[in-house]
């Protein structure tokens, strides 16, 4: 569905009801089932070991990484169950701020259920999970793709990610923008690319293979990088050979 003109945000229909209602219900649901066997598994340690011993103690210190551990994984599954059968992935388009808009709806639940849990994997570094979490969740995400940390990538259903890559640490790459309507444009990185700390990578670009973007970048939507090229600044240009970075 393209959008056509001003319409109203929210609408008191049976429609729009259900609709909020599923936003609330959904995610609730979703992370319950995902904190189920560790709060499980907190309940028999609980009941067998003694607080009073110094030992039991340290057993359940442990417990409790490994309980952290076991939260990543069901949230990681339990989350991408739900997106993925309820079809949550959306495309490119022009839509109404509305969440009777089809695929704005799709995009305000299937954020609801993904934002929370990639902020869980960042407290601990874990790039090979997060990889692995955004490939289920409709990412195109290569081999050996390193996210530094606290990197965020709002729109996985619309970004590409090649072999080799590295997306430095807290950059922000994001398939959509709020303007009058919500667009949503495809964002691919190519491969062997190097995006540095800080960037932003704005809807509609395409990073060939090769290129380096450096900390701190603005890449504005819709711009397309060349291969084996260096960008830098804001907003990126290319770097001609023996010049610096102002």
């Amino acid at each position: 569905m393209k959008y056509t003109g001003e319409e109203r945000k929210y609408e008191l229909s049976l429609r729009g009801v259900a609709r909020i209602i599923l936003v609330f219900v959904i995610p609730i649901l979703a992370y319950g089932i995902a904190m189920f066997p560790s709060i499980l598994l907190a309940y028999f340690l609980i009941k067998f070991l003694d607080f009073g011993n110094l030992f039991h103690i340290f057993i359940f210190s442990l417990s409790m990484m490994i309980n952290y551990l076991l939260l990543v994984f069901s949230t990681i599954l339990s989350t991408a169950f739900f997106i993925n059968v309820l079809r949550l992935k959306y495309g490119e388009g022009e839509y109404a701020k509305t969440i009777m808009d089809k695929n704005t709806f799709k995009y305000t639940l299937y954020f609801a259920l993904y934002y929370p849990t990639y902020r869980l994997m960042n407290i601990f570094i874990l790039p090979p999970i997060k990889s692995f979490y955004l490939s289920l969740i409709g990412c195109r995400i290569g081999k050996n793709v390193f996210l530094a940390g606290e990197e965020w990538i709002s729109d996985p259903c619309v970004v590409e990610i090649g072999d080799n890559t590295m997306i430095g640490g807290r950059s922000l790459i994001t398939g959509h923008l709020g303007e009058e309507k919500l667009i949503v444009r495809k964002v691919k990185i190519g491969k062997n690319c190097l995006i540095g700390g800080e960037s932003f990578i704005m809807p509609g670009v395409e990073i060939e293979d090769n290129v380096v973007v450096a900390a701190k970048s603005l890449v504005t939507k819709g711009k397309k990088l060349k291969s084996g090229k260096i960008y830098a600044g804001i907003p990126a240009k290319e770097l001609k050979v023996g010049e610096k970075n102002q």
